[in-house]
């Protein structure tokens, strides 16, 4: 049971080891900025499918994964980075000024940062699970977001809390944050993916029964 315990311990960590350099790998091979967006959303691919399983995790399955979602996975994060960067230069802007009014854009900027960021991890694991346009998958992000308020602190306290540990250990950027980041977006957002699944399911029969 011990040595079964720490077989499994050891697995883990080498699985998030392996998809951490792998996403460092592809994400240089894009030039950074064309390469993050396929590499995510290609470590969340290949999470989804063979879980946590480091047998799976080769360098032949990244590449072939990453190619595939080059372009789709780039629009995506183009857009979203588009986003981000438009909202950061807004509150750098409300910084400059003083007053309540300004102190309460600032909040509110800071808080549709993280709105933005959780919505991109929505929207990578609904890209890894369903064949849908891009207009239906920001859509169903969006909502995803809303559904409910204390899963939305959960992913962002998770998240937190990683880059918390990584600023203190600065050497988990090459061997696990990016992978850790992956792994909870997966889990934190597991439950409100079913639900809503199980809900575009109940809609697609009635429409279907009304036809």
């Amino acid at each position: 049971m011990v040595s079964s315990g720490i077989q499994r311990g050891f697995y883990f960590i080498w699985t998030i080891i392996k998809l951490n350099m792998f996403f460092l790998l592809f994400s240089l091979m894009g030039g950074i900025l064309l390469g993050i967006g396929p590499s995510f959303q290609t470590m969340v691919d290949l999470l989804s499918e063979y879980g946590l399983d480091y047998q799976n995790m080769t360098l032949s399955n990244y590449y072939i994964n990453w190619k595939y979602n080059f372009r789709r996975s780039n629009l995506h994060f183009f857009i979203m980075e588009m986003l981000t960067i438009l909202v950061v230069y807004n509150l750098f802007l409300s910084t400059q000024m003083k007053g309540l009014v300004w102190f309460i854009a600032d909040i509110i900027m800071v808080f549709i940062l993280l709105l933005i960021m959780v919505m991109y991890l929505y929207l990578v694991q609904y890209e890894s699970k369903y064949d849908i346009s891009t207009i239906n998958l920001f859509k169903l992000s969006f909502i995803s977001v809303f559904f409910n308020f204390f899963g939305f602190l959960k992913i962002i306290l998770g998240i937190i809390t990683i880059i918390f540990i990584t600023w203190n250990f600065k050497g988990l950027l090459l061997f696990a944050t990016f992978a850790l980041i992956a792994i909870w977006s997966e889990f934190s957002t597991k439950e409100k993916r079913e639900i809503i699944s199980r809900k575009l399911e109940e809609n697609e029969e009635a429409y279907k029964a009304n036809f």
